[in-house]
């Protein structure tokens, strides 16, 4: 069943008249201010303002209309309400005196009974004098703890079902204390409603012998609620507290017997509280009823009383349709003669616009064309600083590659005269050797900055971990920040692998912790940051496409970098440090490996407050593999391969064969392609092809298609120094070397590439 309360109406001209007062003002001045106010004309004008008038109007006049509907439909609701609580209260004071009857007729035959255990059945005479006059007993009878009737007033047999009997006494036995008890209602004789009254009936040491019970007629309160003149639609009904209908008037047969207890009236009002009143959809009809309830405080019992709602507002109905069609009258013409008014406004408003719309165009037109001209001049701007990047890229990119060659060649004598000098235990001409290695390899490391930001680095992109990157990079990093700063590691939990070489990803933290460190000469806070990233549509041509990245970040809290210099911090040798303190390869290094790795690298700085620089990788569509920390064996023994070896460089080639030699391996070496395949085609027993990857007429790659078209198990590694020509991609799975490279670098190319081989042909 669904209960439901009335709602609340509160007025609204105490808002409404305030407004349209202030819509009818800005009408007005909005007239006198067209020409220097054009775009707030059409915020508010008049024809618009007396349009919203006449929409208040209509409204305040539905909302009267309705507010004093609603207030007089809750005013008869409410005054039926308090008759059904007077009703109600008068039923229930009879309903209880009446039963206070019948249970002092009970106790008093249960005291008789409890004195004449013996014989019981002398009690009848006494029982049928007692009720006799009492219009709302049928009888009283006795019954002992088997449920077998002991005495009755009543000559005739009663119907009095056993089963009902023996769940009373079944109570009592559980509790031989207990107070009255009122039974559902049943038929007895004469097809007429009944139920029992009864109390327990004790021994004097408490144990219980029996009941004694009144057989109330339900039939004799059906009489007196009819008696009450009521409207032909109300209702009167006598309940068990758990809802189980004893008696109602008007009377309905099936109702009698049915519990109601998942009422309203029961779940809502008598499980809080001993009276109430409310609307419910009546369960037998399923109209809407004014209901009052009251319970008995002596007895398990309620009263309800209620009366069809349609009835009660059968005169207010019609009240409401007349006030309703006297407010559509009266609002009808208030809002049509506004629209009049408005229609003429609207005209003039017209007019003003036409006015307007030339100036408007003009407007537009000029500003379309400042729009146009601003980004023209960024795209200017942006693509002379491409260009300016670019020349230098091309210059330190041919300058390193050249110079690298010549490191190669430092590098490999030094490693071959190492070699021979421990053999010889000259530990002079061994320091010597090592001065020069570790300035060679500073140089390396110049060049490979160089390279990096000129985009010609030949880049090997793995999918990694970047979590896992800088948690191996730990101990590195506290060493190059020191005691000046601290190192803090916001690294993002599920972060997407990326595609970026390994050891260059490894540089782009070191370049950048190491800048940040520079940047808080009194100390601050570094913190490495990772997560993962969506871009958008570029809004550059220079950016990467749209899709998926993971981003690294380094932000420390110095000094910050000017405005006017931040534009220049990723050009090669610019740098804000102090003359000694730095090569100004950093950044640009970092810009180069973003750049050629396929991402981005953007950087935010405010004076006073820190610096900021993300790098942009793209995500890598597989999971990366662990990073081997291992150390690889140095004891450097080759096995018995034999090595063809192409190199254009003379001196990179001779240095090469000889480290090659004194590792134990039998070397063949070409300075070109084509000299190459000359001699694989005479020596066919050739295992491993070590190619550098730029030579001309034809370079690396072509040189391995080419050999592997007619020697399909030859193994192939690349040597070079920068990898931008055309056609230069290396194969998948194959090794590459840069220049320059130490023994051990090569060596373990050559022996990794030569186990794959053996084993190779132990499965073919």
């Amino acid at each position: 069943m669904i209960s439901r309360s009335r709602d609340n109406v509160f007025p609204a001209g105490d808002f409404v008249l305030p407004t349209i007062v202030t819509l009818i003002g800005f009408g007005k001045k909005d007239m006198t201010r067209q020409a220097q106010r054009a775009p707030l004309r059409h915020l508010v004008t008049v024809s618009t303002a007396l349009r919203v008038v006449a929409a208040v109007i209509l409204l305040l006049i539905m909302g009267a209309s309705y507010y004093e509907i609603r207030s007089g439909r809750n005013a008869i609701i409410a005054d039926t309400e308090r008759q059904m609580m007077r009703l109600d209260m008068v039923f229930a004071e009879q309903t209880g005196r009446a039963f206070e009857a019948v249970d002092l007729l009970v106790l008093g035959a249960a005291e008789e009974l409890q004195e004449n255990t013996a014989n019981p059945s002398v009690l009848t005479p006494l029982f049928r004098r007692r009720i006799r006059g009492v219009r709302q007993v049928t009888a009283i009878v006795g019954f002992d703890v088997r449920g077998s009737l002991i005495v009755s007033s009543e000559a005739n047999s009663l119907a009095i079902p056993g089963d009902l009997v023996a769940r009373i006494i079944s109570q009592y036995r559980v509790n031989p204390h207990a107070g009255l008890t009122i039974s559902p209602p049943f038929r007895v004789s004469e097809n007429k409603w009944n139920a029992l009254l009864a109390r327990p009936v004790t021994a004097v040491d408490g144990t219980l012998i029996g009941i004694a019970a009144g057989l109330v007629n339900l039939s004799y309160f059906e009489d007196f609620y009819r008696s009450v003149e009521l409207n032909e639609n109300g209702a009167i009904i006598l309940h068990l507290r758990d809802g189980t209908v004893l008696a109602r008037f008007p009377h309905v047969d099936d109702a009698i017997g049915t519990s109601f207890g998942a009422l309203p009236p029961f779940t809502k009002v008598l499980a809080h509280e001993l009276a109430g009143t409310l609307l419910m959809d009546s369960p037998l009809d399923g109209s809407i009823r004014v209901t009052a309830i009251r319970a008995l405080k002596a007895f398990p019992l309620a009263v309800m009383v209620s009366v069809e709602q349609g009835r009660v507002l059968a005169g207010w109905r019609q009240e409401t349709l007349a006030l309703i069609a006297v407010s559509l009258l009266l609002g009808g013409a208030v809002v049509v003669l506004l629209l009049l008014v408005s229609r003429r406004s609207k005209q003039v408003e017209r007019l003003l616009d036409e006015t307007h719309a030339s100036r408007d165009t003009a407007v537009s037109a000029n500003n379309r064309l400042l729009q146009q001209i601003s980004e023209r001049e960024r795209a200017e701007v942006a693509l002379r600083q491409a260009q300016r990047i670019e020349a230098i890229g091309q210059l330190t990119g041919g300058v390193a590659h050249d110079f690298n060659n010549l490191l190669m060649v430092v590098l490999g004598n030094v490693d071959v005269l190492q070699r021979r000098a421990v053999e010889d235990g000259n530990l002079m001409l061994i320091d010597r050797l090592a001065a020069i290695r570790t300035a060679a390899e500073r140089g390396a490391t110049l060049t490979g900055h160089l390279l990096a930001f000129a985009r010609r680095q030949p880049l090997m992109p793995k999918p990694t971990d970047l979590n896992e990157t800088i948690r191996a990079m730990g101990n590195l990093l506290d060493s190059a920040v020191g005691v000046r700063a601290h190192t803090r590691f916001q690294l993002a939990d599920g972060l997407w692998p990326a595609m970026v070489d390994r050891s260059q990803l490894e540089l782009v933290i070191l370049n950048l912790t190491i800048n940040a460190r520079d940047a808080m000469p009194g100390g601050g806070f570094i913190t490495i940051a990772t997560m993962n990233c969506r871009r958008t549509v570029p809004a550059r041509p220079d950016e990467p496409p749209p899709g998926d990245y993971v981003s690294i970040s380094v932000e420390d809290t110095g000094a910050g970098i000017a405005p006017e210099i931040l534009s220049r911090v990723f050009e090669p040798f610019f740098t804000t440090k102090p003359l000694g303190s730095g090569s100004g390869l950093g950044l640009s290094q970092v810009f180069g490996t973003a750049k050629q790795s396929g991402g981005e690298v953007h950087i935010r700085s405010e004076v006073g407050k820190g610096t900021t620089v993300t790098v942009d990788f793209p995500r890598a569509a597989v999971v990366p593999t662990r990073i081997d920390n291992g150390r690889p064996d140095e004891s450097l023994r080759g096995s018995d391969a034999t090595i063809l070896l192409v190199d254009d460089d003379d001196l990179v080639r001779s240095v090469t064969v000889a480290m090659l030699e004194d590792w134990g391996y039998r070397v063949l070496d070409a300075a070109g392609g084509y000299a190459a395949l000359a001699i694989l085609a005479d020596n066919p027993g050739i295992d491993i092809l070590i190619t550098d990857l730029v030579m001309p007429s034809m370079n690396g790659v072509q040189l391995a298609t080419a050999a592997r078209a007619a020697y399909s198990r030859l193994s192939v590694v690349f040597i070079t120094g920068y990898a931008d020509q055309a056609g230069a991609t290396i194969p998948a799975g194959d090794r590459l070397v840069r220049k320059p490279f130490v023994g051990a670098d090569l060596y373990r190319a050559v022996e990794a590439e030569f186990a794959e081989r053996q084993t190779m042909m132990v499965k073919a």
